[in-house]
């Protein structure tokens, strides 16, 4: 905004010349807490983002991660990248079927090279809701085995503080031998597989085969710029009336609803497509899109692309269920229903975006603080008197008062952060429906658009009442860069109480997700966990990259017996 947005082009173009002649090319590799889920749980992830060679890189900011059976993706998600690093999860719904699916990992700017350097892996999912025949029953008489996976690469190891835990207590895990730079450590405690994945993938086999893949040859000039700053969002003008691309000197503004300015603008080049370079635009939100016809008069409307990968058909392993596998199945899938029955808020806590606009309004008025009027204008008159309707070319124009007081010429208006391009709508809007008018009263810059001064009006429920979609304005629901989730973990006290003592079940069969270890330079580290309701063998995963490449890994186990005597 003001006039960072200007500069933003000029630095994407020194980028992108840059990783033209330097050979940038990005690598990522896909972190999750457990190899086998069931339909309805959750799957927690952890994204770095590496160059060619597999040192962490700073490059793009946003990362896009599907899950996929061997035809159509299921679920796509935006992680946000900070540091080369992302942090983001996926709720798998219920009704997905049983069988071996691929998480597939990559960036906008990997697109350049193609889908033989996107990062693959393959997980189990077991659906405990229906039953499914057309999956085969394994007869062998022993279920089978689960390749041995190697405790230490990188001389790390980590030890829990017992072999064995009750359940509802607290333990301690200790990692040694932590090399010197550490980039980014994660740590998941989870309940030990008993159902095979093929082609399980680590850190270090990802590492070792870095060398082998080898993308399509992009030319001198790569055709998609990286997301350096946030996500890049692409549309297409279309005419509003045949749907017909359009191509004309246009311009294009989006706004996000919310309490928050969150304003872009966009620039059409001459295959009628319109980019808008964004940032923080984190969770799912409906946002306005608004065209401005600059080369004649013709009605235009903007369609958002998707910013996902269309992935060639892929032949999945075969699944099948070994009857040895019902009981524990039966048993982990009550748990799963009885934790998301009893502790779904908990589960599901989200903390909102920060905020994207960075200065206060000039003038602010809170309306209920007012008498209430029932027309804009009237409004106006009375109490506001830095905002004004004139009549353009037999048009109503929304004019800001500048602070030299001269009326703006082309000021923004906006409704709950949507942009409004007919002001007779304003002009013929209800103030009753408001609570607040923000007013801004110097030149701001978005994508290359200047307005000189900026009225925001936000309604009592931001839910811009009586605004809909018009040739003018499009509204649409849009997705951005996951929130971030909050793992749940409760944590009980090291001698028996009533905390230990709750009736509340805790069936947690991952007891343990931290992406982000903290070690400070020091090679040794703890970390505290505690056991759930749950019995069994539980697995101790480490994974982390050193700021030279070095990939660090070390698993361990414990067991859970049942607390007695309650």
């Amino acid at each position: 905004m003001k006039t960072h947005t200007l500069s933003y082009s000029l630095i994407l173009f020194f980028l992108l010349a840059f990783a033209a002649r330097a050979e940038v090319r990005e690598r990522i590799y896909l972190q999750t807490d457990k190899q086998v889920y069931l339909s309805g749980e959750h799957l927690w992830m952890k994204l770095y983002l590496t160059d060619a060679g597999g040192k962490p890189t700073d490059f793009s900011k946003v990362g896009y991660v599907e899950l996929a059976d061997g035809s159509q993706p299921h679920i796509q998600v935006k992680i946000e990248i900070a540091n080369g690093v992302g942090e983001g999860w996926m709720e798998l719904p219920s009704r997905l079927p049983t069988g071996y699916y691929r998480l597939i990992a990559y960036t906008r700017y990997m697109e350049n090279e193609g889908e033989p350097v996107y990062f693959h892996k393959t997980i189990g999912i077991v659906n405990t809701y229906r039953v499914d025949r057309t999956i085969p029953t394994d007869t062998s008489a022993a279920p089978p085995r689960i390749s041995a996976l190697p405790p230490s690469e990188g001389g790390v190891s980590v030890t829990p503080s017992a072999s064995t835990y009750l359940t509802r207590t607290q333990g301690e895990l200790r990692i040694d031998g932590l090399p010197a730079g550490i980039h980014s450590l994660a740590v998941s405690v989870a309940g030990n597989e008993f159902i095979p994945v093929p082609e399980t993938t680590t850190i270090r086999r990802w590492h070792e085969g870095l060398s082998s893949l080898s993308g399509i040859e992009r030319g001198e000039t790569p055709l998609l710029l990286p997301e350096y700053e946030g996500h890049i969002l692409q549309g297409r003008l279309l005419n509003a009336q045949t749907g017909e691309p359009v191509r004309t000197e246009a311009s294009a503004l989006i706004g996000f609803v919310g309490d928050d300015i969150r304003v872009f603008g966009g620039q059409a080049d001459k295959q009628s497509n319109i980019t808008f370079f964004t940032d923080r635009i984190g969770g799912k939100q409906r946002l306005g899109v608004v065209v401005y016809s600059m080369a004649h008069d013709t009605a235009c409307r903007l369609e958002l692309q998707s910013p996902f990968v269309v992935h060639p058909p892929m032949r999945m392993p075969a699944f099948s269920l070994h009857p040895a596998w019902e009981k524990p199945l039966e048993q982990r899938s009550i748990g799963v229903q009885t934790l998301y029955s009893f502790a779904y808020d908990s589960i599901s806590r989200t903390s909102p975006s920060e905020p994207y606009f960075r200065w206060k309004p000039d003038v602010t008025y809170l309306l209920d603080e007012y008498t209430r009027f029932a027309q804009m204008q009237e409004m106006f008159i009375e109490f506001i008197p830095y905002l004004t309707f004139r009549m353009e070319n037999g048009v109503r124009r929304l004019s800001v008062i500048l602070e030299d007081f001269s009326p703006g010429a082309h000021s923004l208006a906006l409704l709950d952060g949507v942009p409004i391009k007919d002001h007779t709508f304003l002009y013929n809007y209800d103030p009753r429906r408001l609570r607040r008018v923000d007013i801004y009263r110097t030149p701001f810059y978005f994508g290359g658009q200047r307005f000189e001064g900026i009225a925001s009006f936000a309604s009592i429920l931001n839910d811009h009442p009586g605004l809909t979609s018009t040739s003018a304005t499009r509204l649409l629901g849009y997705e951005g860069t996951q929130s971030f989730r909050h793992f749940y973990a409760p944590s009980y006290p090291l001698s028996g109480n009533e905390t230990e003592r709750s009736r509340v079940p805790d069936y947690r069969h991952t007891l343990l997700w931290e992406p982000a270890v903290q070690t400070n330079g020091r090679s040794s580290v703890t970390i505290p966990f505690a056991t759930s309701d749950l019995t069994g063998t539980f697995l101790i995963t480490i994974e982390g990259l050193t700021k030279a490449g070095r990939p660090v890994r070390a698993t361990a186990s414990f067991t859970v017996e049942e607390r007695r005597g309650w």
